[in-house]
């Protein structure tokens, strides 16, 4: 621990260093100060840089635990800056560093963007390079083999003949090859799997293109760079799996930060156990439906193995269960999953287990014909025996739950068999750190409710650490004077199948008086569809404005964010999970968000449930120390959708009175910035009115 680092008060904010501390700034922390000064380096690169006395508190911090080689937690309220304040004092330390954020397009934003821009704005450049997984990158191999192939005699449709060959045109002019170059190729496109590679079918140094591989490529110029910019799932795959480099890495790194770090223990979680679902079981079907036939024509029924494998996946997903079971983890602790009808459960298990079967032995007397053949036997029997090792088990450790969740629509599922949380991992690899001399820093704007941020750092297991820190940041955003909260009395409780239609009804007249610029999270998708088919129904029937009504799963995320960006027409926005964060809508497209109830996770989570026992066993208690945390932590991400500048105005309505009514409230209402309250619908009718105003007024001038 630093002798001089700032302790940390019980609001979460440093004390100031005594006066003869005060001027025993290191070189690092002095330089990170300037550059953060009036006219420091930043001023002059940024003319409209304004001081921000917490950017600058956490630039310090993180400078502090660079020198010490301290673990920093900092939790950093929108607006404060914290990209920023941790890449300056990273940059002017020197240090190698790997930089972890939640997604490709945050990796992309980072290296693209932010590290550019400080690298110019203290002329201090630095060789960052993007390393992403496997999948990301074109495979040239399989995409040649797709177009020019003998798996290629399978492809009739003109349209995908047309795009591939695009894709190999770019594919071989591309420094990178990285698929995020093509715009006209989503996530989702059926392609992807055709132009890329996994860890289970990529054929290694046998390949042909291996001297040409982009995945490589991206590997070399990682181990040459002084920062590699990579996301939480290549972290934890490389450190269980070794297998993309990253390992490798994490010796010569000096600093590693990690971003929204909010999201690494549930990230985590499916790294540290054993899963299998039926995106896996597909994308093998419609390989050996494609390679079956290229280097083994009419020794199998290749088809008849592929199409097995596909009813099998399908017939789990058909399996029936009670309601209200679909989009939802459930609990596994016997022979079958609860709420799941135990004897079509035996029958779906066994039919996956003789169709992978099947498909192996059709692959041992085949595999010697083509490398493709014998690592998709690989694949086969490494699924096989996971496949048995879930489902089959008559218990699980200790220390492990097991689940059964269900995607959007039913169609997609996953078995799962994991520890409760990523402690185990992060103990392992923080508790050399001192001795190492590696600085980790933790940053988000939701890490925790007190200074401790004990909701953070007990999943990940660095509360128990010596040399851990933690350090709040507020936001500076004045949320009393640029946003109001409203929660409605008259609502009917949650609970209430009447709840949601109740909402909608006041959503679609708060949006007609406001003109829109309304998003409505709820917190589970079948809310999303029945608030989305009732506002639909109010505005075909005239009752209120003519909005548009937006919903998730009809468009992309992508898409929907577009439309509602684009200011034609009034719209609402009503979405779930994938929209409580990551979601920026600065300026006055959103001056009304709407919570539809409070964001506890599910009574019945087999992860809370987990480590709520845990706990228990340590005589805390599940519903204080799990759940109501985990709540806060949504609905202060939740909230951060409204306000993400100094010139937003907006209103938050939390449709759920428990705020009010019960013990509880008062603490996750401390989880929300201070805002001014709104009584009743006179109040809420006014804060609307001059919204609409303000707007109106800042058109004029």
């Amino acid at each position: 621990m630093n002798p001089c680092a700032p302790t940390t008060r019980p609001d979460g904010l440093p004390d100031a260093p005594p006066d003869d501390e005060a001027h025993a700034l290191s070189e690092l922390q002095a330089s990170v100060a300037a550059a953060f000064g009036a006219d420091g380096a930043l001023a002059r690169a940024f003319g409209a840089l304004h001081a921000r006395p917490g950017q600058q508190r956490m630039a310090g911090a993180v400078a502090s635990a660079i020198e010490a080689g301290d673990c920093l937690a900092v939790e950093a309220g929108t607006g404060v800056g914290k990209t920023f304040a941790y890449l300056v004092p990273l940059l002017l330390s020197g240090r190698r560093a790997l930089l972890s954020t939640a997604t490709q397009a945050l990796q992309d934003q980072l290296h693209g963007r932010d590290i550019p821009a400080v690298a110019r704005a203290l002329g201090m450049p630095v060789r960052a390079a993007l390393l992403k997984g496997r999948s990301s990158y074109v495979c040239l191999h399989r995409t040649e083999q797709a177009l020019h192939g003998p798996a290629s005699v399978g492809l009739r449709d003109p349209a995908i003949t047309a795009t591939l060959a695009q894709v190999l045109r770019w594919a071989s002019a591309s420094h990178s090859g990285d698929l995020a170059e093509l715009q006209q190729l989503d996530e989702r496109s059926p392609l992807r799997p055709m132009i890329s590679s996994t860890r289970e079918n990529c054929l290694g140094g046998a390949c042909p293109r291996h001297s040409a591989c982009h995945v490589n490529r991206a590997r070399s110029e990682a181990q040459r760079a002084d920062w590699v910019v990579i996301n939480h799932h290549l972290f934890f795959a490389d450190q269980l799996l070794q297998e993309s480099g990253v390992a490798t890495l994490l010796p010569q790194a000096e600093v590693l930060v990690f971003d929204e770090a909010h999201q690494l223990n549930d990230t985590g979680i499916p790294f540290l156990g054993q899963t299998l679902g039926s995106g896996q079981l597909r994308e093998l079907a419609r390989d050996l439906a494609a390679q079956g036939p290229a280097w083994a024509r009419g020794q199998r029924p290749w088809a008849h193995l592929a199409l097995g494998l596909e009813q099998a996946a399908r017939a789990v997903a058909g399996v029936p269960r009670q309601p209200g079971a679909a989009g939802m983890r459930s609990r596994w602790q016997g022979a079958a999953p609860e709420g799941v009808d135990t004897v079509a459960w035996s029958s779906a298990v066994a039919d996956v287990a003789q169709a992978l079967s099947a498909c192996r032995e059709g692959l041992r007397a085949t595999a010697q014909a083509a490398i493709e053949l014998e690592r998709l036997l690989q694949r086969v029997h490494a699924q096989l025996v996971l496949w048995g090792g879930i489902v089959g088990a008559p218990g699980i450790a200790a220390d492990a739950v097991r689940w059964m969740e269900w995607g959007e629509g039913g169609r997609h599922w996953r078995v799962v068999s994991a520890p409760a949380d990523s402690s185990a991992l992060f103990r392992s690899l923080l508790g050399d750190a001192a001795s190492a001399g590696r600085s980790w820093v933790f940053s988000s704007a939701t890490l925790g409710s007190d200074g401790t941020l004990d909701w953070f750092t007990r999943g990940l297991g660095l509360d128990a650490l010596p040399q851990l820190r933690t350090l709040r940041v507020p936001s500076p955003f004045d949320h009393a004077a640029q946003a109001a909260l409203y929660v409605p009395h008259e609502l009917p409780e949650p609970g209430d199948v009447a709840h949601s239609p109740a909402l909608a009804d006041a959503v679609a007249r708060w949006a007609s008086r406001l003109g829109g610029r309304t998003l409505v999270l709820t917190t589970t998708l079948r809310a999303a569809a029945r608030m989305a088919e009732h506002l639909q129904t109010l505005v075909a029937q005239g009752r209120c404005a003519p909005l548009q009504v937006l919903a998730q799963g009809r468009l992309s995320k992508r898409a929907l964010l577009a439309r509602f960006r684009a200011t034609e027409q009034a719209s609402v926005l009503i979405a779930s999970a994938a929209f409580w964060e990551g979601v920026d809508l600065a300026g006055d497209v959103l001056q009304l968000l709407v919570i539809d109830k409070l964001p506890f996770p599910p009574p019945d989570d087999p992860l809370m449930q987990a480590r709520g026992q845990r706990l228990q066993a340590l005589g805390l208690s599940a519903f204080n120390d799990v759940f109501l945390p985990e709540a806060a932590m949504a609905l202060k991400q939740g909230a951060g959708r409204l306000i993400r500048s100094e010139t937003d105005r907006g209103v938050l309505v939390i449709g759920d009175r428990r705020l009010l009514t019960r013990s509880y409230g008062q603490r996750l209402l401390a989880a929300l910035p201070d805002m001014r309250r709104l009584v009743d619908e006179a109040d809420m009718a006014s804060a609307l009115d001059a919204l609409v105003l303000t707007r109106a007024s800042t058109r004029d001038r």
